[in-house]
C-alpha cells in the first residue's frame, strides 16, 4: 500500500515530508552537478575517480533514494526504493573504505596558507637570485672597464716614455752645449749638431706626447660615460672611433683587422656608454672566442640609419657558433670556456643594453667556419 496511508493521509505530516524530501533530493542532484563540473575543469585535480565516486555517485543516489520517498506515498515501489537505497549503501561503503588509504596523500597536500608561506620564500629566494645576478652583471662590466684602464695605461707608457727619453736626453745635450759656450769651446759644428738633436727630440716629444693625449681623451670619455647612464647627443662616428681609440691594446697581440664604416653626420640621443659597452663586449669576445692564438681574420662594422633607425651590423670572420649554442649565447654564464677566463656574461650584458638601454633588438646570424654576425637595431632618440 502506497506510504501515505501510514500518514493517515493528513495533510500537514504529508506534504512536510514530500516538500522535505523533494527538496533534499534537489540538493543533491545540485551538488552532483558542482562536483562533476569540478572535476571536468580542474585538469590537476588529484584522483578524479575519488571525487565522482564520493560525490557524483553518492549524491545522486541520495537525491534519487529521497525522491522516490516522495513518490512512494501515493505509489508503492517499494522495488524501486530498496534497489536504489541498496546502491547507496554500496558507494557509501565503498567511498569510506577508500578514503582511509588516500587520506595520507590528501594531508600532505599544502593548505593556501602553507602555498603562500612557499611563495613568499620562493620570491624572497628570486629577489636574492636578481640582485645577486645584477651585482655579477655590474661587476662584471667593471672588469671589462678595468680591463680597459690596464689596457690603456700600458699603452700610454710607450709614447710617454719615449718623450721622458727625449726630454732626458735634450737635457743632457743642453748642458754639454751649454759647458762649451761658457769655456768658449762651442763651434759651429757642435751648435749645428745640438740644433739638429733639439730638432729630432722636439719631434719625438711632441708627436708621443700628442699621440698620449688622444689615447687619454678617448678614453676619459669612454670611461665617464661607461660608468655613468647620463643620455646626451653624440656623433655615433666620432664617439665608435674613441671606443675603438681605447681598444687598441686589445689588438696588440692579434692578426685581426679592424674597419668601421658610418655615415659622418648620424647623430644618436642616448646612453653613450651603453653603446660603448655594447662594442667592448663584443670585441671582447670575437677576440677570446672567434679568432685561435695568431689567427688572421677581420671585424666590421657597419652602421647605417634608416627611418631614425640606427643599424648597427657588427661581422667578424672567426669560427662561428655551433646551431645548438646560438639559442642560448644571450643567456647569463652560457660559456663554451668554462674555466678558461670565461664569465658567460659578456653577450648577456649586450642582450640587455641594446633591449633595456638602446630600446632595440638584437639578432645573431652564424655558420661553423663561416664567422658570427651581430645586426643590431636601435632608434636614434632617447625613449623614457
Amino acid at each position: 500500500m502506497p506510504h501515505g496511508m501510514c500518514y493517515l493521509w493528513q495533510p500537514n505530516i504529508l506534504w512536510t515530508s514530500v516538500i522535505s524530501d523533494v527538496l533534499t533530493a534537489l540538493a543533491y542532484f545540485s551538488i552532483t552537478a558542482a562536483v562533476v563540473m569540478f572535476v571536468k575543469r580542474r585538469h590537476d585535480l588529484p584522483y578524479p575517480w575519488f571525487f565522482l565516486l564520493a560525490g557524483s555517485v553518492i549524491f545522486l543516489a541520495c537525491g534519487t533514494s529521497h525522491l522516490i520517498s516522495a513518490i512512494v506515498i501515493w505509489e508503492p515501489i517499494y522495488g524501486v526504493s530498496s534497489i536504489v537505497k541498496a546502491i547507496t549503501a554500496t558507494t557509501s561503503v565503498a567511498t569510506g573504505i577508500v578514503i582511509w588509504f588516500i587520506l595520507p596523500f590528501f594531508l600532505k597536500l599544502p593548505s593556501p596558507s602553507m602555498l603562500e608561506k612557499k611563495n613568499e620564500a620562493l620570491q624572497d629566494s628570486l629577489d636574492k637570485l636578481n640582485l645577486a645576478q645584477k651585482s655579477l652583471v655590474e661587476s662584471e662590466k667593471m672588469a671589462s672597464l678595468g680591463g680597459l684602464v690596464a689596457g690603456v695605461a700600458h699603452e700610454i707608457n710607450t709614447p710617454i716614455g719615449i718623450g721622458i727619453t727625449a726630454s732626458s736626453h735634450l737635457s743632457e745635450e743642453t748642458i754639454l752645449i751649454n759647458d762649451k759656450y761658457a769655456n768658449s769651446q762651442m763651434t759651429n759644428k757642435n751648435l749645428s749638431s745640438y740644433l739638429e738633436e733639439v730638432k729630432e727630440s722636439s719631434v719625438l716629444i711632441s708627436s708621443n706626447l700628442a699621440r698620449a693625449a688622444k689615447l687619454i681623451m678617448s678614453f676619459k670619455q669612454v670611461a665617464v660615460d661607461q660608468s655613468s647612464k647620463d643620455i646626451r647627443t653624440y656623433n655615433i662616428k666620432e664617439y665608435t672611433d674613441e671606443v675603438l681609440q681605447s681598444l687598441t691594446p686589445k689588438f696588440k697581440t692579434t692578426n685581426i683587422e679592424l674597419t668601421l664604416s658610418c655615415e659622418d653626420d648620424l647623430s644618436v640621443t642616448g646612453e653613450p656608454g651603453a653603446f660603448a659597452q655594447i662594442i667592448t663586449n663584443l670585441i671582447v669576445n670575437s677576440i677570446v672566442h672567434a679568432f685561435d692564438d695568431n689567427a688572421a681574420g677581420n671585424i666590421d662594422i657597419n652602421i647605417t640609419c634608416q627611418k631614425d633607425v640606427v643599424r648597427f651590423v657588427y661581422t667578424d670572420s672567426g669560427k662561428g657558433i655551433h646551431t645548438e649554442h646560438q639559442n642560448k649565447i644571450f643567456e647569463p654564464f652560457f660559456t663554451t670556456k668554462r674555466g678558461q677566463g670565461g664569465s658567460g656574461l659578456g653577450l648577456h650584458i649586450v642582450y640587455n643594453l641594446v633591449v633595456q638601454s638602446l630600446h632595440g633588438s638584437i639578432k645573431l646570424n652564424s655558420e661553423v667556419t663561416q664567422g658570427s654576425q651581430f645586426i643590431i637595431e636601435f632608434p636614434t632618440g632617447a625613449e623614457s
